[in-house]
């Protein structure tokens, strides 16, 4: 009787696509936690914490989120989402994630 064979892929593989996923998820939420960092300590205040709680509150309050972008990695690439700030004195500018991509 002939024994059945199925082409398998290799598990090495297979375990490398799930780390290689797992990373791009780590990263993604790290960079997102950054962002709101940057906001949180720009506006001098945490997310859901008030101004009149604060003893000097500045001005601006969160907004939501801007249009998803697409960061490029060597791993991949992954979808970030950058905080909004409104009724600024000044524009807010992010170290972490420029308003525009630079074009090169």
């Amino acid at each position: 009787m002939k024994e059945k064979t199925t082409p398998a892929e290799s598990a090495s593989r297979v375990c490398y696509e799930t780390m290689e996923a797992h990373a791009r998820s780590c990263i993604q939420r790290w960079l997102q936690e950054l962002l709101e960092a940057e906001v949180s300590e720009f506006l001098g205040r945490a997310r859901s914490q008030r101004r009149a709680e604060l003893e000097e509150p500045r001005a601006g309050y969160r907004n939501g989120y801007g249009k998803p972008r697409k960061v490029a990695l060597t791993a991949g690439t992954i979808t970030v989402r950058r905080p909004r700030i409104r009724n600024l004195e000044q524009r807010f500018e992010s170290r972490v994630l420029p308003l525009y991509p630079e074009r090169g």
